[in-house]
């Protein structure tokens, strides 16, 4: 199940929104992301570039804040926030850009986008096809600086924000927060290697 959940957030990550129409340049992204996952080994250069993508396309703030309780997101200082911020998006970005090759898809049929909230947030509906096995895949978006970014991905009905706030309600039930970052710094690392 979390691999899924890395799987989905690689495939959110990749891709990064134009303002004004979310699913053209969802597919945009997804021909460089296809082309980069269909060659049989990719350079140091290559891997680095899905990582850029990964950084321009996820609005990681948004995401970590909604992987933990209001309650417990609130009690933490800017500088604790932003270091969960930071440490957060680095796992999730070597994480994800490790297991892109679980993402390949032989077609992808994209639903028009749902426009939400004044057209300040979409939702996305993609199914991808690979060796006939469809998964459905709910880019949830908002617009950030005037560019449509991914906060959370649902992958046949499992919320990538949901699982980790699971996951992170879990650690912090035993653990303070500053335990909770070193945890997430841990599989960062672990994930770069």
């Amino acid at each position: 199940m979390f691999k899924k959940v890395l799987i989905a957030i690689a495939c959110a990550s990749l891709m990064a929104f134009a303002a004004d129409d979310p699913v053209a340049a969802i597919k945009k992204k997804d021909v460089e992301l296809q082309t980069l996952l269909k060659k049989s080994s990719r350079s140091a250069k290559e891997t680095e570039r899905v990582k850029v993508l990964l950084n321009e396309s996820f609005d990681f703030e948004l995401l970590a804040k909604k992987s933990l309780s209001k309650g417990d997101w609130e009690k933490q200082d800017a500088a604790s926030q932003e270091k969960f911020v930071a440490e957060f998006q680095r796992m999730v970005r070597n994480s994800s850009a490790k297991r892109l090759e679980l993402y390949r898809a032989d077609s992808t049929i994209y639903e028009p986008a749902k426009m939400k909230k004044n057209g300040e947030e979409a939702s996305v509906v993609a199914h991808l096809w690979n060796k006939g096995k469809e998964s459905v895949l709910e880019y949830k978006m908002s617009q950030v600086n005037g560019n449509w970014k991914a906060w959370d991905l649902v992958i046949d009905d499992l919320s990538t924000a949901r699982n980790y706030k699971e996951q992170f309600g879990q650690i912090l039930k035993t653990k303070s927060f500053a335990e909770l970052i070193d945890v997430i710094s841990k599989k960062a690392d672990e994930a770069e290697k």
